[in-house]
């Protein structure tokens, strides 16, 4: 039987992703929407900044799945 997601989870996963998305948009000065979409299409050099941009598009993904 798969694990079932409490309603508390899924608030924590929002709020951790959101208080992250925040702090990597402040940072690069790009909304997650704009990031992401750059992401996926290999437009953005990540070769400095791969850990960070890795970790955007993680919780940019998670948010998009907890919505």
């Amino acid at each position: 039987m798969p694990n079932k997601l409490m309603v508390s989870e899924i608030i924590d996963d929002l709020r951790v992703a959101n208080e992250a998305l925040r702090r990597f948009e402040r940072l690069y000065g790009l909304s997650s929407d704009q990031f992401y979409e750059l992401y996926s299409q290999d437009m953005l050099d990540d070769g400095e900044h791969l850990h960070d941009f890795s970790q955007w598009a993680g919780f940019y993904q998670l948010r998009q799945r907890r919505y």
